[in-house]
Formats: C-alpha cells, structure tokens, sequence
C-alpha cells in the first residue's frame, strides 16, 4: 500500500515538472521571437492619414478612357449674362482715360469686337454704341467663350448678337445689354445699366439704329418677358427687318429677361 502511494505521488511531481518546464521555456521562446507586425498597404495607409486630417480622398484615375468635362454645344448660345471674375481700378482723370481708351481698343481688337453701329431710344433718353462679335464662336457653338466675348463688348456699350443682318436687310437684328452691372467692370463702366429702363418702354415709340451710311428707324410692336434659359428669341425672322432688345429682368436679377420687338419702319 505504502508503495502504491509513493508511486501516485512521484507520478503527480513528474507531470507538474513537465508542466512547469514547458511554461518556462515557452517563455524563454517569446523573449526571443518578435511580435509579427500589422502591415497596411502605402495606399491605404495614404488615405486613412488623409481621412484623418480632414483631406478630400483623391478620386481614382478612369485607364483606357477619354474623359472629358466639356459638355456636348447646345444648338443656341444661353442669354445668362454671366458675371466676370475681374474687377477694374476706378481711378479717373485724363491720363486715366487715355489709358481706359486703350485698353478699350486692345480689348475689343483682342477679342474680334467692331462697332456696328449706335442705338438710341429717344422716348428712354438712352444712347449707346453697339457692337458687333465676329462669327468665330458663334458658328464653331462655343457659347462659353461667345458669352465671353459679349461680356467684354458689354462694358463698352451694347452688343448685338454675331447672327445678325444688317439694319437694312430683312431678317433679325438681337441686341444686349445690362439692365443693372453684374461684377466691378460693369459697375465702373458707363453702360452697367444702359437698359435700366427698358421694361418703361411703351409699344408705338421708336428706337434708332446709325450706321456710317444711314439711319434706319424701327417701331415698338411687343414686350414680353421669358425665362432666362429660353433661346428662341435669337432665332432670325426671314421674311421682314426685326430689331429685338434682351435684357436681364428684373432689374437687378438674372431671373427671367425682358425682350422688346420692333419692326423696321417703312419710308
């Protein structure tokens, strides 16, 4: 019995040496094995410190693509009038008007402006040049640089639209102007508000084409006041002399434009 018992216990301190040496010695292992590392990709890693300080996540290139952000030409120019970014000194006096007067004629030389002709309202007391874009974005349909174009032609007067035909011949004659001045150029220029009025106008009253070579007077037949987005007013009439005048309306928005129609007068 005696040695039974020495047997159990011997066998019990045999297991719990054998427990003890493994614990140890797995312990000696981990001192000497590093720990395995948490690997994140560069990429990943890029955009969680991106995320973290508040960066925008750069979109993913688009391979095997032509991609463009230039939307596909409407078949007519939009009436938005849109304001410029640029501003002008307002300094004044002869040396500054000297320098305005070239800065006009640079400006209008570097973007194909001439001076068709005047217009006059004598009901409105307005007078104004008006000049004529050439066709060049007009018929490429690059209505983002053809807007451009008139904004500039705009400080110094009004402008008709490229499509247009001579104050003589039958078809339409579309010209624009500022009813209140959209950015600083405009509100320095002498013609920021130049159809400030126009909604005044009243059907029968006479507005004034010049030219160089005659006077053409035409008659006030409609108004009418359509969306800003509505093109249809550009569109020529074939068959008899029409002179249309578009401007931003109401006066101080760009919500809708106010249009007047008048027909050539017959002499």
């Amino acid at each position: 019995m005696k040695t039974h018992q020495k047997r159990s216990v011997a066998l019990i301190l045999a297991v719990l040496s054998i427990a003890l040496s493994t614990v140890f010695w797995s312990q000696i292992f981990k001192n000497f094995v590093p720990p395995t590392a948490n690997v994140i990709p560069a990429g990943e890693l890029e955009n969680e410190q991106r995320t973290a300080s508040g960066g925008a996540i750069a979109a993913p290139r688009l391979q095997g693509h032509n991609v463009s952000s230039r939307p596909l030409s409407p078949l007519m120019p939009s009436m938005h009038f849109a304001a410029s970014a640029t501003s002008a000194s307002t300094g004044r006096g002869s040396a500054a008007s000297r320098a305005d007067d070239r800065q006009m004629r640079d400006e209008l030389q570097q973007w194909e402006i001439r001076e068709a002709y005047s217009l006059s309202i004598p009901s409105l007391t307005i007078r104004a040049p008006a000049f004529m874009p050439s066709r060049r974005y007009w018929d490429a349909h690059d209505w983002e640089t053809l807007e451009r174009q008139m904004q500039v032609g705009l400080l110094y007067g009004v402008v008709a639209y490229p499509n247009a035909v001579a104050p003589d011949d039958r078809g339409s004659i579309v010209i624009a102007g500022h009813s209140s001045p959209p950015n600083d150029r405009a509100r320095d220029s002498s013609f920021g508000t130049v159809f400030a009025t126009l909604p005044d106008i009243e059907i029968g009253e006479r507005i004034v084409l010049r030219t160089s070579r005659a006077t053409v007077q035409y008659t006030v037949v409609e108004t009418m006041i359509v969306p800003a987005g509505d093109t249809s007013i550009l569109l020529s009439q074939q068959g008899e002399s029409v002179l249309k005048l578009i401007t931003c309306y109401p006066v101080g928005s760009t919500k809708d434009r106010f249009v007047v129609i008048a027909k050539k007068v017959a002499l």
